[in-house]
C-alpha cells in the first residue's frame, strides 16, 4: 500500500510539472487602432452621472466627473486617446489600457456599450 501511495505521489508530481502545449484561455489584448471620427468630436454629458466627456479632433479625450462609492464621492478625471475602428469606439487611458465600446449613434445621443461580462451602457448627449 505504501508503494502505491508513493507511486501516486510521484505520478501526480510528474503530471503537474510536465510541459503543456495548451495555452491559458486568455482573451487577446485589444489593439488601439483606427482614427478619430468627426461625428463624435465635441463635448458630451453622461446621462445620470454628471460626467463630461470631451472628444477632441486630434484624437485625445478628457473625462471629468464624480464617482459615488462607499465612503463618499470621488473625482473621476482622466485623459488619453480615442479612435473609431469599424463599429467600435476605442478609449486608451493614460496607463495604456484600451477599452472597446460598441457604438449606437442617433445624433445628439451617443450610447457606448461595454460587451463581455460588464455589459455596461453609457448614454452621452451632445452639449
Amino acid at each position: 500500500m505504501k508503494n502505491i501511495f508513493t507511486l501516486l505521489v510521484i505520478f501526480t508530481g510528474l503530471l503537474g510539472c510536465a510541459p503543456s502545449d495548451e495555452v491559458a484561455d486568455e482573451k487577446p489584448a485589444v489593439v488601439f487602432q483606427g482614427k478619430p471620427d468627426s461625428r463624435f468630436v465635441g463635448t458630451w454629458n453622461a446621462e445620470g452621472s454628471g460626467s463630461i466627456y470631451e472628444f477632441k479632433e486630434d484624437g485625445t479625450y478628457n473625462l471629468k466627473g464624480k464617482v459615488k462609492m462607499q465612503g463618499g464621492t470621488y473625482d473621476n478625471n482622466s485623459s488619453g486617446s480615442w479612435a473609431v475602428d469599424q463599429e467600435k469606439l476605442l478609449i486608451k487611458d493614460q496607463h495604456g489600457n484600451v477599452t472597446p465600446y460598441a457604438i449606437d449613434f442617433k445624433d445628439p445621443v451617443l450610447t457606448l456599450s461595454l460587451t463581455g461580462s460588464l455589459k455596461n451602457k453609457t448614454v452621452l448627449k451632445r452639449q
